[in-house]
């Protein structure tokens, strides 16, 4: 590896081969603004190598990466819960849809084949109101007969 002769410090006495001696003041000051230069870089090295390695320093970049790595894979966790979630959404939104579409098709269905005994019916009701309000009245005491009986018969019935 060949070295620029521009930047080769010379020995003072002149023991480098075909080179002079310092024979200048400007060469002697030269020469200590190199050293001065020389030693500014290896101070500034010295310092970001002992930056690096002090234990505090290690010790907060370690930190540092762990959060960094902790909070990435909590993020990642996080969207693949909410696509999750959404996804299970749509497939519950869908068979929502298709049970509504499914029960709208059954009443109409109904609602089409009782057209001519719902008219007669509310005919009739025209025709005879007495007897449209006991039948009304006959089958209100029927379904709450049937209620109370699903939640433990009537309240008489205890003091048996």
């Amino acid at each position: 590896m060949a070295q620029d002769t521009s930047k080769v410090i010379r020995n003072p006495r002149g023991s480098m081969p075909g080179s002079p001696g310092l024979s200048s003041p400007s060469d002697t000051e030269h020469l200590r603004q190199q050293i001065a230069d020389t030693r500014a870089g290896m101070t500034e090295t010295i310092d970001a190598i002992q930056d690096r390695v002090n234990p505090r320093n290690v010790m907060s970049r370690a930190k540092d990466n762990l959060k960094q790595s902790t909070v990435g894979r909590v993020r990642d966790m996080a969207q693949s819960a909410g696509s999750s979630m959404r996804s299970l959404a749509q497939t519950a939104g869908s068979r929502l849809r298709n049970a509504s579409d499914s029960a709208g098709s059954a009443a109409g269905y109904v609602m089409a084949r009782t057209a001519k005994p719902r008219a007669n019916a509310v005919r009739m009701a025209r025709q005879y109101p007495v007897a449209a309000a006991v039948v009304g009245g006959a089958v209100v005491f029927l379904l709450i007969r049937a209620l109370r009986g699903r939640r433990g018969g009537y309240l008489y019935e205890e003091a048996l």
